[in-house]
């Protein structure tokens, strides 16, 4: 008889711990953790910087729905979530951010929490004498060339010796000939950029 009386208490003892865990975690600060999930639409392990645009999402509870924020990185390189407040994003990936808002909420407002960072997709430009102008996804090794013929390459009137970058307010010229021979020369392409390749007057 105290075999069965054991076998049967069992699952209520567990239940009762389950039951006073699922509690915990809508608010009873404690040391336990949850899970960090980043995802991104294309921007990999790159860092974030200021005037990304974001959506965190915090589940504190499996049967109730996640806190959802949409956060801008401001021009000091932060964001503002609910409770905790500002929170530096700038040079972090995503993966890290994620992992800094798990940390800042738990365990001082929830027992547990699942971080989830959503990236935009970051994109260049491409405009002037190409085949195909337009804006195009951006990856960690776009070059300059390897921008050009993802715009499908030059148009016959391309002028090819004065390619124009424009990086914020600034503005370069390269002759992609020149990077043609030297590949070393190539030009590492950053999100934002945008590429012009004139025409020429021959």
């Amino acid at each position: 008889m105290k075999t069965m009386f054991r076998v049967h208490c069992v699952p209520v003892v567990v239940a009762a711990v389950v039951s006073m865990l699922w509690l915990a975690g809508c608010g009873t600060p404690s040391a336990s953790t949850g899970r960090v999930v980043t995802e991104s639409s294309h921007e990999g392990d790159s860092l974030l910087r200021a005037g990304d645009p974001l959506q965190v999402r915090v589940e504190t509870n499996p049967t109730m729905s996640p806190q959802i924020s949409e956060v801008t990185v401001d021009d000091e390189g932060y964001i503002a979530l609910p409770l905790i407040g500002r929170l530096k994003a700038a040079g972090s990936t995503t993966s890290d951010l994620a992992d800094k808002i798990q940390k800042a909420y738990v365990p001082q407002y929830y027992v547990r929490c699942t971080a989830t960072v959503l990236a935009p997709t970051r994109f260049f430009y491409m405009g002037g004498e190409v085949k195909n102008p337009g804006r195009f996804p951006w990856s960690k090794d776009m070059t300059l060339l390897k921008a050009i013929s993802t715009a499908s390459g030059y148009t016959d009137f391309a002028n090819r010796a004065k390619v124009e970058l424009t990086r914020g307010r600034n503005k370069l010229v390269y002759d992609c000939e020149d990077i043609r021979r030297h590949p070393e020369k190539d030009v590492p392409i950053q999100p934002g950029d945008s590429i012009y390749i004139p025409r020429s007057i021959f």
